[in-house]
């Protein structure tokens, strides 16, 4: 504890805060609005209809298929849960836009090293890819219930950002000591290594 005091803002006041690691994707494949997710109900476009309305179409034809199943007991389903139920819990496991593949939350160790490492300007230098794709973020989640404090990591591009307050150095890109220990703190974490750089 005794290195926080000399800690950058706001990273000198999260020793009691909770902290929470996500394992992020950070680049999704776009997906065809009009092609079905695994079992749903393949459509092929119809002429004159826009891609909401097809979409509409989808769901009321699955809203059917599941009134037809309680009317009739018995009946194999026809088509598995998809739609808006679906679309839910996919938005759901979403931060700041980015899917979660992944949650962890580490040890005491754990988070004093990432706050030695985040509250340290040397941390940090101007090598850093024009991309942001996150692999991995931490949040602190101070007792007193003051907001967050979020970082967002992205290997790949080789650097850090933070959420919900003013980045407080004049350089995000990740030094190559600070790259090893956050690379090495997602394995300990996910027990799998994270994007390489330049993915």
């Amino acid at each position: 504890m005794g290195g926080c005091a000399s800690r950058t803002a706001p990273f000198d006041k999260l020793d009691d805060a909770q902290m929470t690691i996500l394992k992020l994707q950070g680049e999704e494949v776009a997906q065809n609005p009009l092609q079905p997710q695994p079992g749903g109900i393949p459509m092929l476009p119809i002429p004159g209809l826009t891609p909401e309305q097809q979409q509409q179409l989808q769901q009321q034809l699955q809203q059917g298929a599941q009134q037809l199943q309680q009317m009739i007991p018995g009946l194999p389903p026809l088509f598995p849960q998809t739609g808006a139920q679906g679309t839910q819990q996919q938005q759901a496991a979403r931060f700041n836009g980015f899917l979660i593949l992944g949650q962890a939350y580490g040890d005491e160790d754990m988070k004093e090293e990432l706050l030695d490492t985040f509250g340290d300007e040397e941390s940090f230098n101007q090598n850093r890819g024009q991309c942001f794709t996150p692999g991995m973020a931490v949040i602190f989640t101070p007792p007193d219930g003051s907001p967050n404090v979020e970082v967002m990591l992205s290997f790949a591009c080789n650097q850090a950002m933070g959420n919900g307050f003013a980045w407080p150095y004049p350089a995000n890109g990740l030094a190559p000591e600070t790259s090893m220990k956050l690379r090495n703190i997602y394995m300990r974490a996910f027990g799998a290594p994270p994007p390489p750089s330049g993915a």
